[in-house]
């Protein structure tokens, strides 16, 4: 694995920690947020959507490093 590849998976994982927490800290904020009858607004799938997509991202890059393409 190349530096510059280790390098953009290291800022890949804080993306997606970064995403996972203003995600976490949006839903603890709902009112009733614990209920299963939660309405998302359209804000909050946002934030869900830079989640699913800092984890692709993620994964994407981990794949890249195993097979040591760059």
């Amino acid at each position: 694995m190349t530096e510059d590849v280790v390098a953009r998976v290291m800022t890949a994982r804080g993306v997606l920690q970064t995403a996972r927490d203003n995600l976490d800290q949006a839903v603890a904020a709902l009112p009733d947020g614990g209920a299963d009858n939660s309405m998302a607004t359209p804000a909050l799938v946002g934030l869900l959507l830079r989640v699913v997509e800092a984890r692709r991202r993620l994964d994407g890059l981990e794949l890249l490093a195993r097979t040591g393409s760059a």
